[in-house]
């Protein structure tokens, strides 16, 4: 299981912007502008500027009910990160305006580093697609961006434009344009065959798959027997056999050739079970079951602290021994595994040192923890009272595995600090790094 670190005098995890790329139909012609977008980043409290160099390519022309992807590429995040990056993601949205209005999901697949400490982070290219809804001049415009950075915890940046970016794309729509497609039958049963048929194509073969009705997650054994081409003049004919175990519904036949994609509407049927349950005994057409499904995905075992240093009550020297006090910055752990493994978060402390080279030992460090499930969360212990020391990790607070159960959420740790301060100590500031794992 991966462990995950940080410390009370954290570090500041810096990653930038970006946007889309429009990908072009085989027929028109690409657009392509480049732009300074000026964004606000914000990381654990901090806010910093990053402006980006922005390109952004799309189509000139399209037609209504064209699908188009976009295309942004980004220049590099600066080097503000005092530690290594391992790996980050983007993800964000561009923004329509014009015949058009809304906005454009855009992401970059997973990078990896490691970015040495203070080093610039490459962005790269982000795309995302979307349908042409109406005929004029439809305007691109960067937007809002996310990203998600490994340096040792997973830190999310979260950057906005300043302002309202100006377009960098326009796309010209005509009231109708591409090409078409047509599928029969519009409902066919599992096994049966269907034909498809369109025009202004280019020349040349098609890919055709079966999806969902919402033109995605397509199965490959889904159609069988393909055979689909493109003659001369832009004719598109083709045939295929829905297979067997076809998923039954609405789905989406989807006709691509490049970087163009249509699709058309399929109804699958299949053979009517008999009437079981509720409806057993009863006429199938006045009584029927749906059996729904759910996927639940895991996520990450993660942890977050509030930003900012501890700052122990200040003490005055006076022959006798002192006791300064404080706070742990707040911690917040998500399990999100959805599995029966617990977790246990742990520190340990540095000895506090001052810049003329005195120091006060990490066990006159006394902590007292504190856990606490959100709702909905399995349960969580808090770590035990005690004394902290460079060479025995300390747990702050810890889950126990589920024995069969699932377990999993949200919790929020902290610790009363106590230090205990010699009357024989040189006076100055004093700084000590705690170090919380989590595993």
């Amino acid at each position: 299981m991966r462990s995950r670190r940080t410390a009370l005098r954290g570090a500041a995890v810096v990653v930038t912007a970006a946007a889309g790329a429009v990908a072009v139909p085989a027929a028109a012609a690409a657009y392509a502008a480049t732009g300074q977008v000026p964004y606000s980043c914000t990381i654990f409290g901090t806010t910093f500027d990053y402006n980006a160099t922005v390109t952004l390519t799309a189509p000139a022309t399209a037609g209504v009910g064209d699908e188009v992807t976009v295309e942004a590429d980004f220049s590099n995040l600066p080097g503000v990160a005092p530690v290594p990056v391992n790996k980050w993601t983007t993800s964000g949205s561009l923004t329509l305006s014009g015949a058009q209005t809304g906005s454009v999901d855009i992401t970059v697949p997973e990078k990896a580093g490691p970015i040495p400490p203070y080093g610039e982070v490459p962005i790269g290219t982000a795309t995302g697609t979307f349908t042409i809804g109406a005929a004029g001049d439809v305007k691109i415009a960067p937007g809002d961006l996310s990203i998600l950075a490994d340096a040792g915890a997973q830190a999310t940046i979260a950057c906005a434009p300043k302002g309202t970016p100006e377009a960098l794309a326009t796309i010209s729509v005509g009231a109708t344009g591409g090409p078409s497609v047509s599928v029969n039958p519009p409902s066919v049963a599992q096994g049966g065959g269907i034909t498809l048929s369109g025009a202004g194509w280019q020349p040349g073969a098609v890919d055709v798959a079966l999806c969902d009705a919402n033109g995605a997650q397509c199965a490959a054994g889904d159609l069988t027997g393909v055979s689909a081409s493109v003659d001369a003049g832009g004719e598109l004919t083709g045939s295929a056999t829905v297979a067997g175990s076809a998923a039954t519904g609405s789905r989406t036949v989807v006709i691509t050739q490049g970087a163009v994609s249509k699709s058309v509407a399929l109804r699958v049927t299949g053979d009517a079970p008999p009437p079981t349950g509720e409806c057993e005994g009863q006429d199938a057409e006045q009584c029927d079951e749906q059996k729904i499904n759910l996927i639940v995905n895991g996520g990450p075992l993660t942890m977050a602290r509030e930003a900012g240093e501890v700052d122990l009550t200040p003490v005055t020297l006076n022959g006798t021994e002192q006791t300064a006090t404080g706070d742990l910055r707040e911690v917040t752990v998500v399990d999100a595994r959805g599995g029966t493994a617990g977790w246990s978060l742990t520190g340990v402390l540095s000895d506090f040192s001052a810049v003329a080279g005195t120091k006060i030992p990490a066990g006159n460090m006394s902590w007292t923890p504190s856990c606490t499930p959100g709702a909905g969360s399995s349960t969580a212990v808090p770590g035990s009272a005690g004394a902290l020391d460079p060479a025995t990790a300390a747990t702050l607070c810890s889950a126990p595995d589920g024995a069969g159960q699932i377990v999993g959420g949200t919790f929020t740790a902290g610790a009363g600090l106590n230090l205990k301060v010699p009357p024989v100590t040189g006076a100055g500031q004093y700084t000590a790094v705690l170090t919380l794992t989590l595993s």
